[in-house]
């Protein structure tokens, strides 16, 4: 049977492209015939898509396609640095015979946020958001994401991309300017990104370690982060704390840049792995010390998105309200 009105959502990055179908009629995202391919593999960004449809029945007809990309998305076109792919809807709408819009992958996750339901949002710090103001959409995962939610009418939300990643990591403590100088030693700008990430999580343990003379025992984030949660070792429970609460500085400081009093919510692929952690350490003292604007924070509530797999969800969203004004 010829199954009609199907639109193509992904979810690409430098190391698997995630591909899902769904149907923009239907009253919630429903995503059929999933595919996990590794971008690696693929020529460019057309290979890679060609390759999915390829895995698809032949009666599927496809109407358009909403592809989030690990990387800059400006007026329709992007640059995955990590893979030297350059493309853009218009090329690959023509190539493909149907419409192609193009958004940053952290974007795509920020305008799923508003569609998860609440026992997927897990409070850690109260407060009362102010209905009006934009929402910070922010978390540490292959790199560290951020989105802003402006409010529009009717309770709906446009998710606008920001760099802030790449933004330089400030120091507050003679701890946190002795890590950033072992930083400077291997990279000459020390980012947010350089230490807040899972990549980060390693390099801030190294630092840590060179910065009190103490012998490097783990090599992967996964490692790291699991003896500081089981209390193995003191050198990478000190470390995560140090993440947990230099996170915590920053998004104090990228809830002051965007005025973001509508709320916070954290998500990535790393925090929800470590609730328990995060919870009883310093990420919302980090967060509150801001001398005179810790009033100004003291009613922002920061909640952490339990499910992080969501771009899918905020591509399909993208491409219906994309339909609804073309």
């Amino acid at each position: 049977m010829n199954t009609l009105g199907m639109t193509i959502v992904a979810d690409i990055g430098g190391t698997n492209g995630r591909f899902a179908l769904t149907t923009a009629n239907a009253a919630e995202v429903v995503l059929t015939h999933p595919h996990t391919l590794a971008s690696g593999q693929a020529d460019d960004l057309l290979c890679l898509v060609q390759q999915y449809l390829a895995l698809l029945p032949a009666d599927i007809v496809i109407d358009g396609a909403c592809f989030a990309i690990a990387g800059p998305v400006i007026e329709q076109q992007v640059h995955v640095t990590n893979l030297g792919w350059r493309s853009s809807a218009a090329q690959l709408s023509s190539a493909l015979n149907f419409p192609v819009i193009l958004m940053n992958d952290f974007v795509a996750y920020a305008n799923s946020i508003p569609a998860l339901g609440a026992e997927q949002l897990l409070s850690l710090k109260a407060g009362q958001a102010i209905g009006d103001a934009p929402v910070l959409v922010l978390g540490p995962g292959t790199g560290f994401g951020v989105a802003v939610l402006q409010p529009q009418a009717a309770g709906h939300y446009h998710p606008v991309a920001c760099e802030g990643g790449h933004m330089s990591l400030a120091a507050t403590s003679a701890l946190q300017d002795g890590l950033i100088r072992q930083g400077r030693l291997q990279q000459a700008h020390v980012s947010v990104e350089s230490f807040l990430c899972g990549p980060g999580l390693v390099k801030l343990y190294q630092a840590m370690a060179a910065h009190l003379e103490q012998e490097v025992e783990f090599h992967s984030a996964a490692e790291i982060s699991q003896a500081a949660m089981d209390n193995s070792s003191a050198l990478a429970r000190q470390t995560l704390a140090c993440f947990c609460h230099w996170l915590g500085q920053v998004v104090g400081d990228l809830v002051l840049a965007h005025g973001a009093l509508g709320g916070v919510v954290l998500g990535g692929g790393i925090l929800p792995r470590m609730v328990s952690f995060i919870e009883s350490s310093d990420f919302v003292a980090g967060f509150s010390a801001k001398a005179e604007m810790a009033d100004y924070l003291q009613a922002v509530p920061i909640q952490l998105a339990l499910k992080s797999d969501t771009a899918l969800i905020g591509a399909a969203l993208w491409w219906r309200q994309y339909q609804r004004h073309h």
